[in-house]
């Protein structure tokens, strides 16, 4: 059932003209759309998810997780933990997915180990996957380490796997040459820097992201106000900045929670739902332990996670909606600077900035037209078209902001305004991301930003929509434990209703009230994740 005779999709990708683009479609959207209808036709026919409506959980156990962890020194010292791990491929776990939205298991499969070890892990793998496969749900290969690419693909194929994720360190020509081997079966690499992966054309981008929480300064060892807001630890960032080069693109996200309560786990669900990705759900050992043991506090947990997961793909129509926010962010991908710009898009996030990405090359007067301000940073220097194209941007009442080569920067102060008909041009002296973020909100009224959140500390908001025939949508996710009470949001224009649905209860009409041209709504109550939408 799993034989695929499907041309390698990175060769179909390499075999198409340039002249594509004159139909308007770009290369890398064009060869995505490639790879996807060749694995869609392929998983199809074979009755499983396609894999752009994968929704994934680490599955990890056997001998050679055994294996695996006794050599990175991660195995726990708790023998009924190692128990769970070694047994966990027996076919009982498979019940606890029944009812349950994760439809791709991330399984071992390859890490340095005996080779006996290897074959008996490849065994009891082959017999799981036939029996996850007759219940719907994709299986794939979690890969360690490097090895013989041929054999991994051969092994992979006839243990029916559909297809294998590289989770490490591993060298591009490795990479390569497994990709070469794999023909049809889809490869996902774990990245650890985002950066690159946000330009190539891939089915499925996972990244490794960070365990979404919030501290206080003073947690962290650092001396802060009373009033200060807490640090706060998201992926809604990354996940936005990897859909620039399609909306529809699938996000993973792959963090591992410490020591995590049934709150902790709902929202790592929440924070990567809320712009469109998936959190590649992973439990702790002493969590797994009790649900293959059916422990009544374990299995609370589960079926929260799952209603978590329920809720976003009951709404999965809210990942075709476009960012809402009337701040450009001008993204280059030959900068050298991709940490300096994955923290102008983090900070961005965090200081409640409504923005839109765009990419350097996309930078024209219809792109730049729906903007009230423009982060333009990363030209360094901007070529003498951009710099046209910004200065009438500016004239015509928008703000750019500017880096030092665009000239005019103090000497003293951090940044000088210089007035350009209606609007200005801010030249930084030294465009620090923080300063930057937050200079933004002093820069642009309540108006420029057009959704305004009050009240909201431990809250990271995520605007979308809002074009013609369509709902704002406003959706906030908590990263405290405790919840928070009489959130108010400021929009601006006139709507006539709103509404807030959240994974814990029916939706709720919100009442509005109208000021100088703006909506405000009040949410009562937010535990963890709500969704207000505005028609």
């Amino acid at each position: 059932m799993h034989s695929r005779s499907w041309p390698n999709p990175a060769f179909v990708v390499d075999q198409i003209p340039a002249s594509i683009c004159s139909y308007g479609l770009s290369i890398a959207r064009f060869s995505r759309l490639v790879v996807l209808f060749l694995l869609s036709c392929t998983f199809g026919v074979s009755g499983l998810p396609v894999p752009e409506a994968w929704v994934p959980l680490r599955w990890t156990g056997g001998p050679l997780e055994l294996a695996w962890r006794t050599r990175a020194k991660t195995l726990p010292a708790d023998a009924a933990l190692r128990d769970a791990i070694a047994r966990w491929y027996e076919p009982a776990t498979l019940s606890l997915l029944e009812d349950f939205s994760a439809n791709c298991l991330l399984v071992t499969w390859s890490a340095p180990a005996d080779a006996t070890i290897e074959a008996e892990q490849h065994q009891l793998v082959k017999i799981y996957t036939e029996a996850a496969h007759k219940r719907g749900l994709a299986v794939l290969g979690l890969v360690y380490a490097s090895g013989d690419a041929s054999k991994m693909v051969a092994d992979a194929t006839r243990a029916g796997l559909d297809g294998l994720v590289l989770e490490g360190e591993f060298t591009p020509e490795f990479a390569a040459a497994l990709g070469k081997a794999a023909g049809s079966m889809l490869i996902i690499e774990i990245a650890k820097d985002a950066a690159p992966w946000r330009w190539k054309a891939a089915a499925i981008v996972a990244v490794a992201g960070v365990a979404p929480s919030a501290r206080n300064l003073s947690e962290m060892g650092i001396r802060g106000a009373p009033s200060s807001e807490p640090w706060i630890e998201s992926n809604i960032w990354l996940v936005r900045s990897l859909s620039l080069v399609s909306s529809s693109r699938t996000v993973w996200i792959s963090s591992q929670l410490e020591n995590p309560s049934a709150v902790d786990y709902a929202r790592a669900v929440a924070d990567a739902a809320a712009a469109g990705g998936h959190w590649i759900v992973s439990l702790d050992d002493a969590l797994r332990t009790k649900l293959r043991a059916r422990d009544a506090s374990a299995l609370e947990t589960w079926h929260r996670v799952s209603s978590y997961m329920k809720f976003a793909e009951s709404h999965a129509a809210w990942r075709a909606l476009a960012p809402y926010g009337n701040v450009g962010i001008l993204l280059d991908p030959a900068s050298t600077k991709a940490e300096l710009t994955d923290e102008y898009l983090k900070l961005a996030t965090r200081r409640q900035v409504p923005y839109h990405l765009v990419e350097r090359s996309g930078l024209n007067a219809a792109a730049v037209a729906k903007f009230r301000a423009i982060v333009a940073t990363e030209l360094d220097p901007p070529s003498a078209a951009e710099r046209k194209l910004l200065q009438e941007f500016a004239e015509n009442g928008g703000v750019v902001i500017a880096a030092p080569s665009w000239g005019g920067a103090p000497k003293t102060e951090p940044f000088a305004e210089i007035p350009a008909s209606n609007g200005s041009v801010v030249v930084y002296k030294d465009p620090d991301p923080e300063a930057v973020a937050r200079d933004l909100k002093e820069l642009l009224s309540d108006d420029d930003l057009g959704v305004v959140p009050f009240n909201v500390p431990s809250i990271i908001t995520f605007a979308s929509g809002g074009g013609p025939g369509q709902p704002l949508l406003v959706q906030l996710v908590n990263y405290f434990d405790h919840p928070v009470e009489a959130i108010t949001l400021r929009v601006a224009g006139k709507f006539r209703s709103a509404r807030t649905e959240t994974p814990e209860g029916p939706a709720i009409d919100l009442p509005l009230r109208y000021d100088e041209g703006r909506t405000e709504v009040t949410i009562p109550k937010l535990s963890l994740w709500a969704a207000v939408s505005m028609e």
